[in-house]
């Protein structure tokens, strides 16, 4: 079982690297063959995630160094939201679940925001439950996907922000109502996010089907994250 003083060793660690990197040095900034982009900073944090002691007994699986999904598996997006990193947008997170199995019921998850310093645990449990605000809520949906003209209901109350573990994180926390992505992910974007959304009862919905296991390298959109009386108007919206 993954104890929750290990996942907050893992966060005290990670702060610390990331306190110890220097963003002054070259980013070394390269495209991949899938045409995202990949700097030194993604990769000296994989590597970093991957040697932590939180690893052992996990199958590594990362974005910048996968192979097949297995469980018990360890997924990491060492930095979630490269191209806000480039502009030096404080948009991005550090992207880390332990997944026991793929039932999202178990497990551990930290999102961790270096440029702010936010961060977000399976540990930080909140003692109330809110209600949702189901009259005029609040979405959240990526940059680029405003940017290509992918919302065409200007109506709606969007905010673009970058790194869907970022704005997860932040759903997790009560700052928006709901997430939206009209693209799809790989788990590496969304696992921590969606454990630490599952955990205070917000539902995750891909491609028109509820989600409660992640045993899929990739989810079809359109995806959506909410509590569930947002739901069926967020289905027929997006």
């Amino acid at each position: 079982m993954f104890s929750s003083d290990l996942g907050q060793q893992f966060v005290d660690d990670l702060r610390a690297f990331c306190e110890q990197l220097s963003l002054g040095l070259d980013l070394c900034i390269e495209t991949k063959s899938d045409n995202t982009l990949v700097t030194r900073i993604d990769q000296e944090l994989s590597h970093f995630c991957k040697n932590h002691p939180s690893a052992a007994g996990f199958h590594f699986y990362s974005e910048e160094d996968h192979t097949t999904l297995q469980f018990p598996a360890m997924v990491v997006d060492p930095l979630d939201g490269t191209l806000e990193l480039i502009a030096g947008r404080p948009e991005c997170a550090v992207s880390v679940a332990w997944l026991p199995t793929p039932d999202l019921s178990q497990g551990f998850a930290v999102v961790f925001n270096p440029f702010t310093g936010f961060s977000l645990t399976s540990a930080d449990r909140a003692p109330w439950k809110a209600k949702a605000n189901v009259d005029e809520p609040i979405g959240m949906i990526s940059r680029t996907e405003w940017a290509k003209g992918l919302y065409q209901d200007k109506s709606a109350h969007l905010i673009p922000r970058g790194s869907i573990a970022f704005k997860l994180a932040l759903l997790a926390s009560g700052t928006c109502d709901y997430v939206v992505s009209m693209r799809p992910k790989n788990i590496w974007d969304i696992a921590a996010g969606t454990m630490l959304c599952q955990q205070r009862g917000i539902e995750m919905w891909s491609g028109g089907k509820k989600i409660e296991r992640l045993d899929q390298a990739l989810y079809d959109f359109p995806l959506i994250w909410a509590q569930p009386e947002l739901i069926a108007t967020l289905r027929a919206q997006f």
